[in-house]
C-alpha cells in the first residue's frame, strides 16, 4: 500500500475512533447502556487497534523516526494521554471524574489534530 492510501486509511480510523469515543462518553453521561454494549466495545477497540497499526505502518512506509520529528514525538505523548484519560474516565463511577477526563481527552485530541495539521511542535 502506498503512503497516501495508508495516510487516508489512518485518517478514516482517526475519525471512526473519535466518533466512537464521544458516542461511548455521552452514553456514560446518560444511561450508559450504549457504552456497556459489548458490540460497541468490540468495534471501538478494533478500530483503535487498526488506528495504531496504521500509524506504525505510516512510520515504516515513510521511513519516519518519531525521535527525529519533535511534533511527532509530542503527538505520541498526547495519544498516550488520550488513552490513559479515556481508560480512567471509562472505569470511573464518579461523574466529576468522567467530566474531567472528558475535557482532558478533548484537549488532547485538539492538540493531536493541531500537531498533525501543522507539523509544528508546541514544546520541543
Amino acid at each position: 500500500m502506498d503512503y497516501i492510501a495508508l495516510k487516508h486509511t489512518h485518517m478514516l480510523f482517526v475519525v471512526l475512533s473519535i466518533l466512537l469515543f464521544y458516542t461511548r462518553a455521552f452514553s456514560r453521561f446518560a444511561s450508559g447502556k450504549l457504552a456497556a454494549n459489548k458490540g460497541v466495545f468490540i468495534v471501538s477497540h478494533s478500530v483503535d487497534t487498526l488506528l495504531l497499526v496504521s500509524a506504525i505502518a505510516l512510520l515504516v512506509v515513510g521511513s519516519i523516526n518519531p525521535f527525529g520529528q519533535p511534533w511527532l514525538l509530542e503527538k505520541i505523548v498526547l495519544v498516550i494521554a488520550y488513552i490513559a484519560l479515556g481508560v480512567i474516565g471509562a472505569k470511573s463511577k464518579s461523574k466529576k471524574t468522567q467530566i474531567a477526563t472528558f475535557v482532558g481527552v478533548t484537549i488532547s485530541l485538539l492538540g493531536i489534530g493541531y500537531l498533525a495539521g501543522t507539523k509544528s511542535a508546541f514544546i520541543l
